[in-house]
């Protein structure tokens, strides 16, 4: 069937060709439908269709992503046929691929790590539902333009796993290596030792293989094991350590090295186990470089390094000089022995000794009981934070608190904030508005879309002079309360201290060690003593979330005037 402008597959007119891959090529198409949307229309090649491991192939990938629901994952909306033509219609995602958006600009380690843990979190939802994508690489990863969301698409090669059983073996691949149509299982540059060499049984881990390959090369520009020929790229790849990261640019983190180096283990026992795994990995070490930023960032706010609260090392204890005689000729054998001795000495005092000593123990095991349940939340669990509401009728407390509170808890290595452009991604997913407020039954149900495990919000109320702050983290898929922590402040100006406390408090409740709070906790009063500044800075965020820079210079001009 020839395919031109203005064909029409059933609702579907064909607008323009936008490529051609492995398995078909690719239209632009309008729904004429009530829906009136554009889609991505992908057709089977006629002279293919009656090729039936193609045809196979095809079907496959239509049913393996239309079970798959995520951000991150290109929407499936039909599998059809007009005529004797096959097709799926896909959301149509307006932006270039990885492989273009690493050609057209100089990737930010910043863009590098987002973009890596949102192909991390598509393939963890695929392995969840038992598919195996085998096919990562720049050209199947979409950036969208106006919001730098990733999609994975071509899931061609996708093979659904058995479930329960772990990675299920693959049928025949021993022509793996081999470009005939229909034969081709993967692309080398990006495929694992054991995909590369045909192996029945390529699990999961090959998809964290091609991922580490694909983030390697954002880093670099190149891939990690080139070679002249298909022999020393297969070489490469069996028996050659990468080149450390190092040997392009030298200001990289190491632990980036090692997060790369584990990704790319030859031994699939040796890898990362699964793609959640490397998620969190990449999660803590952006949430790190976010906070050794925001520790530099002196031009507007000149923030204490957090690193230094509680690196202060003790003071030496004063302990005085005790004469042998005080001592007696010799100390006891043991505790009990010196407690028995006492009793003998002191029999009445001993015995109240002993009634303290006893109440101390029952104090002690009735905290251990009390702190020795489960935390709320573990450090890979993702929170939202909702909108904090302001109920004192200052405007200068609105949205100002809530980015106070994002300022707090970021600085978390534990708690991981889902991050506000995909916020409002999902609203507009949700058909809303991109500014809609995050209210409570809002939260819950992006939590819900997300699978993510609880949000957090807050509000504060005058009384006279006063001011009370409370914040709540609740479960995002039931509702329940997860922590609840409510501070006074003493007047206006004792706001941000009362919301930093009340933040640490909250930290602690969700499961944050003491120590790590202590390390991780630059407070608010000594990042701004100004509500107003932190007003225009919140202003400024904003602007920026909506990709208005320029705007958000303004607002940040302005805070560091104040």
């Amino acid at each position: 069937m020839l395919v031109t402008a203005g064909t029409k597959l059933g609702r579907y007119e064909i607008l323009s060709k936008l490529g051609s891959g492995g398995m078909g090529h690719v239209y632009l198409a309008q729904d004429t439908s009530e829906l009136d949307r554009t889609v991505a229309i992908k057709l089977l090649p006629a002279d293919v269709a009656t090729d039936q491991r193609r045809m196979q192939r095809f079907i496959r990938e239509a049913k393996t992503v239309s079970g798959l629901n995520h951000p991150n994952v290109v929407t499936i909306y039909e599998f059809g046929q007009y005529a004797a033509t096959r097709f799926i219609a896909t959301e149509y995602v307006e932006g270039v691929t990885l492989r273009e958006h690493m050609r057209s600009q100089t990737v930010s380690l910043d863009d590098v790590l987002d973009i890596a843990m949102q192909v991390a979190a598509a393939l963890n939802a695929a392995h969840e539902a038992h598919v195996l994508h085998r096919d990562i690489k720049p050209d199947n990863i979409m950036v969208r333009r106006r919001d730098q969301i990733v999609k994975v698409l071509d899931f061609g090669l996708a093979k659904p796993l058995t479930p329960g059983n772990g990675p299920g073996p693959e049928s025949g691949t021993g022509a793996l290596l081999y470009t005939e149509p229909g034969i081709v299982m993967g692309t080398l540059n990006y495929m694992s030792p054991e995909q590369a060499v045909g192996l029945k049984t390529v699990d999961y881990r090959t998809d964290i293989w091609s991922l580490g390959v694909v983030i390697y090369e954002m880093i670099t520009g190149t891939v990690p094991f080139p070679g002249k020929d298909l022999y020393e790229q297969l070489t490469a790849i069996q028996e050659h350590a990468h080149p450390p990261l190092s040997a392009f640019i030298k200001s990289l983190p190491e632990r980036l090295e090692e997060i790369i180096s584990k990704a790319l283990a030859k031994d699939p026992d040796q890898r990362y186990q699964t793609a959640n795994d490397l998620l969190v990995d990449l999660r803590n070490l952006k949430r790190q470089l976010d906070l050794d930023a925001q520790n530099d960032r002196t031009a507007l706010f000149d923030l204490r390094s957090a690193s230094t609260v509680g690196g202060h090392s003790l003071p030496k204890t004063a302990v005085g000089s005790i004469s042998q005689a005080e001592r007696g000729a010799s100390p006891p054998a043991s505790s009990a022995e010196y407690i028995v001795n006492q009793v003998k000495l002191h029999r009445r005092p001993a015995l109240l000794l002993l009634g303290v000593l006893l109440l101390a123990a029952v104090a002690t095991i009735f905290w251990y009981m009390k702190h020795s349940r489960a935390a709320p939340l573990t450090d890979k669990d993702t929170i939202l934070l909702a909108t904090f509401e302001n109920k004192t009728g200052e405007e200068v407390f609105d949205d100002t608190l809530r980015q106070g509170l994002a300022v707090q808890l970021q600085q978390s290595p534990f708690l991981d904030i889902f991050p506000e452009q995909r916020v409002r991604a999902t609203l507009q997913l949700m058909s809303l508005s991109p500014d809609e407020r995050v209210t409570r039954d809002r939260a819950r149900d992006i939590c819900q879309r997300q699978g993510l495990k609880a949000f957090i919000t807050g509000a504060i109320v005058k009384f006279e002079r006063n001011y009370s702050i409370t914040l709540e983290a609740l479960n995002g898929q039931t509702g329940d309360v997860l922590a609840l922590v409510q501070v006074e402040a003493e007047g206006k100006d004792q706001v941000l201290k009362a919301l930093s406390r009340a933040a640490s408090q909250l930290r602690e409740k969700l499961g944050e060690s003491l120590s790590s709070i202590a390390k991780f906790d630059a407070k608010l009063e000594v990042t701004t003593s100004s509500l107003e500044a932190l007003k225009q800075y919140a202003l400024g965020r904003q602007e920026q979330d909506r990709g208005r820079s320029f705007k958000a210079i303004e607002f940040y001009r302005r805070a560091t005037d104040i």
